[in-house]
């Protein structure tokens, strides 16, 4: 039943996009991208040129030369527009990111006299440097396959979201979030863990998330089940070298 319900060009898709993600003319687009004048039409071509944001290496090129900031393979959603996430974030691959992702990652000094921009951002001009830390100084790391809905805020408390967790639309996240953990709401908290302790721990030494999605096609068998111990055995054959 699983096989029916796949198309029977997939795998080719697949190939034929990965093989795509970097058109003949990325060179050039990511140095025109330094002409800020130019940046809105390299965004645009870069999506044309290279079936879209889940798979264009320019874009995350872009990214990481000319805002300090690292997303991984088919990962998308607000992540992947200049400017949302502060400088040093990294997103891990195949992360799914919804709409209104608020990402902070300093507090104003409420324990001074005065909470002000003016006594720790030396932008305004009145201090030779900041006195609080810089963004690059907490940055966040969320790893793969996190899935983040709509209007979630994280905030300089929380320095790391584990591979495949979850944080539910609307959250508040305001401390780090364990691996294949759901939180939500306001702050948020853990509401239960996705797998059990064993499968959990069968992904994380899996590491699935390191290949592409041609690769990961071939193992039509078991991706739109629920995972099992069981099942990760299929997957295993995959990730194990042949002799």
């Amino acid at each position: 039943m699983n096989e029916e319900l796949w198309n029977e060009n997939a795998e080719r898709m697949a190939t034929q996009r990965d093989a795509e993600a970097s058109s003949r003319f990325a060179p050039l687009l990511v140095k025109a991208y330094g002409i800020r004048r130019l940046r809105s039409i390299c965004l645009s071509l870069c999506n044309r040129l290279e079936h879209g944001s889940f798979y264009s290496r320019t874009l995350r090129e872009i990214l990481s030369r000319y805002h300090g900031v690292t997303i991984g393979k088919y990962s998308y959603g607000p992540i992947l527009t200049p400017g949302i996430l502060p400088v040093g974030t990294i997103v891990g691959n195949y992360c799914s990111i919804g709409a209104g992702l608020v990402v902070l990652r300093r507090n104003h000094p409420f324990d001074r006299l005065s909470q002000h921009p003016f006594f720790y951002n030396s932008g305004l001009g009145y201090l030779r440097k900041d006195t609080i830390p810089s963004n690059s100084e907490n940055p966040l790391t969320i790893g793969h396959d996190v899935w983040i809905g709509e209007r979630v805020s994280i905030l300089a408390g929380c320095k790391s979201v584990g591979n495949g967790a979850v944080i539910a639309a609307g959250s508040v996240v305001t401390r780090d979030v364990p691996p294949y953990t759901i939180v939500a709401g306001v702050p948020a908290k853990k509401l239960k863990m996705r797998f059990e302790e064993e499968v959990a721990d069968g992904l994380e030494k899996l590491r699935w998330w390191e290949l592409n999605l041609t690769s990961l096609l071939t193992q039509k068998k078991w991706i739109l089940q629920p995972l099992t111990v069981e099942s990760l055995n299929y997957f295993n054959n995959l990730m194990t070298p042949k002799k």
